[in-house]
This record gives C-alpha cells, structure tokens and sequence, in this order.
C-alpha cells in the first residue's frame, strides 16, 4: 500500500515549473577540450578552455554582469558576444594546465537584470566521475547524403546533410528534471557565419540531448565550391536552479572538422577556404 501510495503523490505532483523573470535564459560555466577531426578520421586535440556565459532572452537585459572564479580575489566582467554575455579563460595544451588556472569549486555570477534585480548565483563546477578526467571522449563525426557515406571534402550541394556522431556514452538524463546531458551540432560558412544550429534548450525552440543520433543540414544552405566549419559538441551538466534562472556547470567536448562541397560556382559563391573561424575553440596551440 505505502508503494502504490508513493506513486499516487508521484503521479500527481505538477510538471517542473521555473519562478517567472524574462531576462534570462540559462547561465553556463564550463570546461571543455576541442578538438580537430583529419579527412582521415583522426582527430587532434587542440586546447582546453574554461568558459562563462549568460544566455538571454529575445528582449532580456543583463547589465552589469561578472564572475568570480576561486582563483580570483576580484571579479572578473562579461563582454557581449552577441548570442551571449561571455568570459573566457584562456586555452591550454592539456587538461592538467586547465586545471590549475581553473579548478573545482564554486563560481559566483554577479548579475543584475530588472526581472529579478541584483543577484549572485553559484554555479558549482565538480568532476563526478570517480576517478580520470571530467571531459567526455571526442566525438568522431560522419556524414551522408541519400544514404549513402561521404567525405568531408566531397560534400554534394544539392543533397541534404546527414551529421552522425560518435555514441554519446557518458551523458545521462537530469536527476533534477531540469535538463538532460546535451549535444550541440552547428555549421558555419567560411566567413565564420553561423548557418546551422541544432538548438538551445528554454528558447522555444527543437535542441538535441545526449540520446539523440543525427542532425540533419538542409541543401537550401550549401553552395558548390564552398568551404565549411562544423563542429558536435558533447555536453555534461550539472543544473541547478535559483531566481527562476537555470544554471549548468558543464563537462563538454567538441571535435571540429572541415567540410568542402564539390562542383563549381557559376558566380561570386565561390568561397574554397576557410577565412575566418566561428570558433576559437578551433585554435590550435603549439
């Protein structure tokens, strides 16, 4: 009886429901690797980075912004990156450097937006696998058109794109009922133009988690004889919630990789280099 009790209040209780403030979306602060897929299938690691971000929404306002990390007496402000309010952390050679810039512990977001005033929110950053790395393995990204495989340097521009990825063994649906382990996919043009999102979670819009398998790019967007950046990111988090704002401290990995469409371009569309990265994660270090 006490179980069929249980699940009665269970069944009953309402859907998780956030305090109402329509300023932000969610805030983010993370550690992450990236990493470089070859047209052999190799991939390269290139840096490790720790970043901050607050997300918001469409008419938001999030003025000031800082962060204190618990390496840092003083905090340290956000810039606008146009998506974003951001901080970035610097990239290093391996996760040990990472690590001793920017280890476990809380990180304070100092913010204040009219919905809610001004606030600090915590943001705990915590390795919860028993022992190695927090960092999920780097995907390693496939393509096909039509069904059939393709090369990344052998992209057809009349053909949709179909972007697979490694299985995302680490993620894991959200105790909390906030969000699940996410996987991000975005594609830019060689001018570093964002043409491809997969999607954020709290915009109202379709986003991929960790059990999802493709993610498909439109031939609409692709020009033959064109030069392409795309990157699949893997995501763990840890939410919480406070001031009706969502907060993730994420473990993430993205690998990058270079794509070409085959053909030629009857006009100016020609673009067969990559001219400006959409990414520094795409930066590689000596």
């Amino acid at each position: 009886m006490l179980r069929e009790a249980l699940f009665v209040v269970a069944f009953a209780l309402p859907p998780l429901a956030f305090p109402q403030q329509s300023d932000i979306t969610f805030i983010v602060a993370g550690k992450t690797s990236n990493h470089r897929q070859q047209l052999d299938g190799s991939v390269k690691t290139l840096n490790y980075h720790f970043f901050a971000e607050i997300f918001r929404q469409p008419d938001g306002i999030v003025s000031p912004a800082s962060i204190r990390t618990p390496f840092t007496a003083s905090p340290i402000d956000f810039t606008d990156g146009g998506h974003a309010l951001e901080m970035h952390g610097g990239r290093y050679p391996n996760e040990q450097k990472l690590e001793a810039k920017y280890p476990d512990g809380d990180y304070v977001f100092l913010f204040s937006a009219p919905s809610i005033g001004s606030v600090s929110q915590t943001v705990v950053m915590t390795n919860q696998r028993i022992s190695g790395s927090g960092l999920p393995a780097a995907p390693l990204i496939s393509l096909s058109q039509a069904g059939v495989s393709v090369a990344p340097d052998s992209i057809n521009p009349a053909l949709d794109l179909v972007v697979t990825w490694s299985e995302f063994y680490e993620g894991r649906r959200d105790p909390l009922g906030i969000v699940d382990d996410l996987l991000f996919v975005i594609m830019a043009d060689c001018q570093g133009e964002r043409i491809a999102h997969s999607g954020r979670p709290f915009e109202n819009t379709p986003f991929l988690s960790f059990d999802d398998e493709s993610f498909v790019i439109g031939a609409e967007i692709l020009h033959p004889e064109n030069a392409y950046q795309l990157s699949v990111e893997h995501a763990i988090l840890n939410t919480s919630l406070e001031h009706g704002v969502p907060a993730f401290a994420t473990f993430a990995t993205t690998t990058f990789l270079d794509l070409m469409t085959i053909g030629s371009a009857t006009d100016e569309t020609a673009c067969p280099n990559i001219l400006e990265h959409f990414d520094a994660g795409q930066t590689a270090l000596q």
